[in-house]
């Protein structure tokens, strides 16, 4: 009732048992107080319109993380709404975990996640529907406000980026964009939370909303296409990519490089193919050719679509 899924092996066998009382989402204190009995008492809860913020680093850090959340929910949920009829609000509010430091960050992802993001300055599990964090500035002491969350995030634009990052991935599995444990390429996945996460150098919350350039993926997608021509069959086939270290950083410049070319310029076609990447079923992968043949089906060849993309960028200026 948390929003969790439970795998179960092949190698298990599970007793089927029908419950009297139909499923319902758990909401309000009931959520709360399960959070506070996995946690335990060094944490806090901080609540907002739509999600429960679960932090030991402090409430002034938890209300920061929950003015973001909801900056980009209503941000999120413009974008979406009318553009796909399977947009739907989440049924109960979204949970996140912040850990004041990176040492605890990374022994409880171990628990949680495997091991499979160690590195990582934060994570959407899939399995538990939550999003996890930490505090970057925590080595300066709690926060003692929003304010002075804020004011700290500026220095640190990667601690903006990385929060606004992952609610995004959060929101795009709980609003009808994307199915939990379905074949997600992490090009879409992750090149939509980039859409997202632009810092903003002058702005006073340090995130400039949606769709805007993000300098840094510009300028690194622009040094790729100097040294070799960009190849979107190897990154659209497979996720191979992006899960090996030394080919990682290009894969996302390339993904947030295509991902911005399609929004802006086939914006109809690329709803169209949101809705039929988000209605695969889970626990089905999809073969390599599957993948591209899904991909020109939505915007032509691979060819015509990088000839196209390369002049788009080619013109494009940061800050437009």
């Amino acid at each position: 009732r948390t929003g969790e899924l439970w795998p179960i092996p092949a190698t298990q066998n599970p007793e089927l048992q029908i419950l009297p009382e139909p499923y319902s989402p758990l909401t309000g204190e009931p959520l709360k107080n399960s959070l506070r009995e996995q946690f335990g008492p060094d944490f806090e809860i901080v609540q907002t319109p739509h999600y429960v913020i679960c932090t030991n680093a402090g409430t002034g850090y938890g209300e920061w993380c929950g003015q973001l959340f909801e900056r980009l929910h209503g941000g999120f949920s413009r974008f979406w709404k009318d553009r796909l009829p399977e947009f739907s609000p989440p049924d109960q509010p979204l949970i996140a975990i912040a850990f004041a430091t990176p040492e605890e960050f990374e022994r409880f992802q171990i628990a949680d996640a495997g091991g499979q993001v160690s590195g990582a300055l934060g994570y959407y599990s899939a399995k538990t529907n939550r999003m996890v964090l930490y505090d970057h500035s925590y080595a300066s002491g709690r926060a003692t406000s929003a304010e002075e969350a804020r004011k700290r995030s500026l220095v640190q634009l990667n601690s903006i980026a990385t929060v606004v990052h992952e609610a995004a991935h959060q929101l795009s599995f709980n609003v009808g964009l994307q199915t939990r444990y379905a074949d997600n390429p992490i090009w879409l996945s992750e090149g939509m939370a980039m859409y997202f996460e632009t810092p903003d150098l002058e702005g006073r919350s340090g995130w400039k909303t949606i769709g805007h350039i993000n300098p840094a993926r510009l300028d690194s997608y622009r040094e790729i296409e100097k040294s070799r021509p960009i190849d979107l069959r190897t990154l659209l086939a497979t996720d191979d990519r992006f899960r090996e270290p030394a080919l990682a950083g290009e894969a996302y410049s390339e993904a947030w490089a295509l991902h911005f070319y399609l929004l802006r310029t086939q914006k109809e076609k690329y709803i169209q193919y949101i809705q039929r990447i988000g209605s695969k079923p889970p626990l089905k992968r999809d073969t390599p050719e599957e993948r591209i043949a899904d991909f020109e089906a939505a915007f032509g060849s691979l060819e015509e679509v990088t000839t196209a993309q390369r002049k788009f960028m080619t013109r494009l200026r940061a800050g437009r």
